[in-house]
């Protein structure tokens, strides 16, 4: 009876995989390779890059931003601590003739 618990537990896991893929809650720890900072699960080897200044994993688009400005894509400029403000309609100039 267990061998047969195991084999269709086994069929199971096999399928959630493939419908829902790696969950990676297995995870090394941090390390850093030619300056990319990235952790690997240890049940599928994909590699999650990881920030080392915040300690958390990077989302998918923090990975894009990334590998755009490795490949000189895009430039980052930092943002300016004054950055403009929404302006309420009462404020605005308006071209309307009185």
């Amino acid at each position: 009876m267990k061998v047969i618990t195991a084999c269709l537990r086994a069929v199971l896991n096999f399928f959630a995989e493939v419908l829902f893929g790696c969950s990676h809650s297995k995870l090394s720890r941090p390390f850093t390779l030619n300056h990319e900072t990235y952790e690997v699960c240890l049940d599928c080897g994909k590699q999650i890059y990881y920030s080392a200044q915040e300690m958390r994993p990077l989302t998918p688009w923090e990975v894009r931003r990334m590998k755009a400005a490795q490949a000189g894509e895009v430039k980052i400029m930092p943002v300016a601590p004054g950055r403009p403000r929404l302006v309420p309609a009462s404020e605005r100039n308006s071209n309307r003739a009185a």
